[in-house]
């Protein structure tokens, strides 16, 4: 599931081409202009944009110019919705930084299919990103080890992060970090440039590390699965089915409770019973109850008690 933001000043177009995107599994919210729709993309960080061309106020053309200067935002596709058939202005908007151009009066299936070929290339492209982000974490950690033997050097690279930003600071503050616990622990051994496991997320031109001990809860989207972090309903879709989550993170903390969730017991509020008897799990500040199934049930039952009874972690 996808987070889709449509603007367009025709309350018509928004609730069926809403609709049908909600039918095929997207999460669609609309906005009527071009100001409300900017600051809706804002707000929801969407995964794509639908709008229009020509709007009251702001147009289609000035939305898109105006995410693309945006850090926050200028990753995310915008598909053009319009009745414009000027070959001059759709040049233009595609130029500005459109990814495809539908126009009106245009097939439902043929929205669908603009929608989903713009995410699978977007969700690509963050996955190669991740890809190259691990290589120079790598590469990073390796000079972290090279400069074990001077630690004015590694002051000297921590000291660096204060005036760099982006993933350079956040490589260099990591150094700092395990300066720090290298300091606590007192002995001779640097600590990993990750003290845990954690994902790479990617937000436009930033990137940040996600520690898996965040991670609340992880639900499938088919061959995708949207991650669930935070006390502010953070999360994010990675290309990644639910039976490899279960095989790579630690089976002491996170269990698989039906065969489209895995839970963090660590977050873990309270369990009670539906009106059919089955379990169901509130986690903290996470809204969404999640159903244990029958066949899960036992699986849960023994990793929530093992969770219980095992020594509290550092």
């Amino acid at each position: 599931m996808a987070k889709v933001l449509i603007i367009d000043d025709d309350a018509e177009i928004c609730g069926v081409v809403g609709d049908f995107l909600r039918r095929h599994g997207h999460e669609v919210a609309t906005a009527a202009d071009g100001s409300q729709g900017l600051a809706a993309a804002v707000a929801s960080r969407p995964d794509l944009i639908v709008c229009d061309l020509d709007m009251p106020g702001m147009g289609g053309q000035e939305v898109v110019s105006t995410l693309r200067r945006d850090e926050r935002m200028g990753e995310v596709p915008v598909v053009f919705l319009s009745g414009c058939t000027e070959r001059e202005q759709i040049r233009r908007s595609m130029n500005l930084g459109g990814d495809d151009f539908i126009t009106k009066p245009a097939a439902l299936p043929e929205v669908l299919e603009a929608v989903n070929a713009r995410l699978q290339r977007q969700w690509e492209l963050h996955r190669r990103e991740e890809g190259r982000l691990k290589e120079t974490v790598e590469v990073f950690a390796g000079v972290i080890h090279d400069l074990d033997k001077s630690a004015a050097g590694f002051r000297w690279l921590a000291a660096r992060a204060a005036g760099k930003s982006g993933r350079e600071r956040q490589l260099l503050e990591q150094v700092g970090a395990s300066l720090a616990a290298r300091a606590d622990t007192g002995n001779g051994t640097l600590p990993g440039l990750l003290p845990e496991p954690a994902l790479v997320l990617k937000d436009a031109h930033r990137r940040q590390f996600l520690k898996l001990s965040e991670v609340k809860a992880i639900i499938a989207c088919g061959e995708y699965s949207m991650v669930h972090w935070g006390d502010q309903g953070q999360h994010m879709m990675f290309r990644k089915a639910l039976k490899t989550w279960q095989q790579e993170l630690p089976p002491e903390q996170f269990v698989r409770v039906h065969r489209q969730a895995i839970v963090n017991l660590g977050f873990l509020d309270y369990v009670d019973k539906a009106g059919d008897g089955r379990l169901q799990i509130h986690l903290r500040q996470f809204k969404p109850v999640i159903a244990v199934s029958q066949r899960e049930t036992p699986a849960f039952n023994r990793g929530l008690k093992q969770f219980q009874t095992a020594p509290a972690r550092p």
